[in-house]
């Protein structure tokens, strides 16, 4: 009986630090911002080297290109300068893959993505979310 406990401590101390450092992919929420009626979510994946961001978008216009960035800050509070920039949001998706960040670099500040209304007009926000663990 003791052999089997102490081989499941070991065992359990082996795993737990793996598990422990594996990132996750977390999920952004998307709010409507300037009454835009623009909402959906950005999903955050590690990759081998990176990290992957999806975003979905429900209620844009249709064929516009939409930039999107990472920027310091919070939604409440947002730094207008972009830490990283993601690929335009077209009908609704954008898929960026950033081979230089990792998960730990979104945590390291504040962090929050958001979405423009059109490059001309990049000062007008139409939907952005938090990162959080």
């Amino acid at each position: 009986m003791h052999k089997i406990a102490l081989s499941l401590a070991l065992l359990g101390f082996a795993v737990s630090p793996a598990f422990a450092a594996a990132p996750h992919e977390i999920k952004v929420e998307l709010a409507a911002q300037n009454n835009s009626g623009e909402t959906g979510d950005a999903l955050i994946k590690p990759l081998g080297k990176g990290i992957e961001v999806i975003v979905h978008l429900k209620g844009g216009p249709k064929g516009v290109a939409q930039p999107a960035h990472i920027h310091p800050g919070t939604c409440a509070n947002l730094n207008p300068v972009p830490k990283y920039p993601l690929q335009n949001v077209v009908d609704g998706k954008s898929v960026t893959k950033l081979p230089d960040v990792s998960m730990d670099d979104l945590f390291k500040e504040p962090m929050a993505i958001n979405v423009h209304e059109s490059a001309q007009d990049l000062k007008k926000y139409v939907a952005c979310g938090d990162i959080k663990k």
